[in-house]
């Protein structure tokens, strides 16, 4: 799948002009995160990793095991190294906790304190362990070490998605009941949806839904690699509870075109953009960000995120 810069990068400076109208929205953050996204976008163009050809076979991949673990991911080391650098130069711009964090990760990393590699191992391998003794310290800024890996990884770990996407096999789609012709004709266009929530690419979990076409259907978007991808209408996309009864929704007037989907089986909650009868743009990772006001009241509801955001934090 060919990555068309000129499109992102339109609809990230559409969708940043839209974030910018939020007055929950601190503008250093909104600054901050558009920043980065459009490093982001710029790296993607260029970035040149090895795509891995050992695959999961087709079969089992559509038994719910992904295609290459985050774990096995390749990534372009000499961009990933280029990338924290400018990313730390943008980020020690800031004022307080973070900027102060950045200077003490940039001087760990001159004096060999610090080495990227074994920094990039720990991300791919989500060891906690590695960025729990940064982040000590850190105080302050805890998040600020994995913000800085996590950003200057995404590019490269993207682009092999985007690669492996087109080796992803097909389940035909289930059509037993659809009565119209025209629907059925154009449900047999769309990918059928997986049946686990998690990532078939990298088997991470989504970090938001979103609802497309006409009809609503379901698509998750990865918390590690980005790729988006059909799911089941009603299922839990961390315990796979498909019990209605225990599957619930709510909206908050300050994030229109949003809604938080709850699990009382496990607590849990995902936020899903339905932008279906909203005129705004959708960026999922800048989704997220305009959808905040929905964390704090499922947080406030008892429920918890299943992951964190893309930006590591």
């Amino acid at each position: 799948m060919n990555f068309d810069y000129s499109s992102a990068k339109e609809q990230l400076d559409k969708k940043v002009s839209e974030l910018r109208e939020k007055p929950f929205l601190p503008e250093e953050l909104v600054n901050l995160i558009s920043n980065v996204a459009a490093i982001q976008l710029e790296a993607q163009q260029h970035s040149a990793p090895t795509i891995p050809t050992d695959l999961a076979p087709e079969d089992a991949n559509l038994q719910g095991r992904p295609l290459l673990a985050r774990e096995n991911f390749t990534y372009d080391y000499e961009q990933a190294c280029k990338l924290v650098d400018e990313l730390a130069e943008l980020v020690g711009k800031e004022e307080g906790p973070i900027a102060e964090a950045t200077t003490m990760i940039t001087a760990s990393i001159k004096s060999g304190e610090l080495d990227l590699k074994q920094a990039f191992k720990a991300y791919l391998e989500t060891d906690d362990d590695f960025f729990m003794g940064w982040a000590e310290k850190m105080p302050e800024a805890p998040r600020t070490l994995s913000f800085l890996v996590q950003s200057a990884l995404t590019p490269s770990i993207k682009a092999v998605a985007a690669a492996l996407e087109e080796k992803l096999p097909h389940q035909p789609a289930d059509t037993s009941e659809r009565a119209d012709s025209a629907e059925l004709d154009f449900e047999l266009e769309q990918p059928a949806p997986r049946s686990h929530g998690h990532c078939p690419i990298c088997g991470s979990v989504p970090f938001m839904h979103t609802l497309h076409h006409q009809q609503g259907f379901r698509y998750a978007n990865c918390s590690f690699c980005h790729t988006e991808y059909r799911v089941r209408r009603m299922a839990c996309a961390y315990c796979d509870n498909t019990n209605a009864d225990s599957l619930k929704f709510f909206t908050v007037e300050e994030a229109p075109g949003y809604r938080v989907d709850v699990c009382d089986s496990c607590k849990t909650y995902m936020k899903t953009a339905d932008f279906r009868e909203v005129n705004k743009v959708s960026v999922p990772a800048l989704n997220d960000l305009e959808s905040l006001p929905l964390d704090f009241v499922a947080v406030e509801e008892g429920y918890n995120r299943g992951t964190l955001s893309v930006w590591g934090f």
